[in-house]
């Protein structure tokens, strides 16, 4: 194999001050135990493909005509509060392979009496 991890969650809702990702949290620990996978538990996978760009292309945009590309207005936002950059995080996408993948594990009752 070309790259094998152990891929581990950790809880993040303990550091997460929006409400509005812990909604995005839920979905994602549903998506793993539909895979029969765990945010509690670490497993061991194996990375068979990578990749950095969307499945589907982006369509390209209309070409400008060249008479628009003189003396190109730039746009100003006036705003009170100082801006900060905009951080694009570049998507980045793999693909594994696992043994855990579908096994259900037998969930063990402890008695409470």
């Amino acid at each position: 194999p070309e790259m094998a991890v152990y891929a581990g969650c950790i809880p993040l809702h303990l550091f997460e001050e929006d409400i509005f990702s812990l909604g995005q949290m839920a979905d994602s620990s549903e998506k793993l135990r539909q895979y029969g996978l765990s945010h509690l538990y670490s497993h061991p996978v194996l990375i068979t493909r990578t990749r950095s760009c969307p499945l589907v292309a982006l369509p390209q945009p209309p070409p400008v005509p060249r008479w628009k590309l003189f003396r190109q207005k730039k746009e100003t936002v006036v705003t009170s509060e100082p801006q900060e950059p905009v951080v694009k995080i570049p998507e980045e996408h793999v693909e594994i392979a696992s043994l855990f993948l579908n096994y259900k594990l037998n969930l063990i009752t402890i008695p409470t009496d």
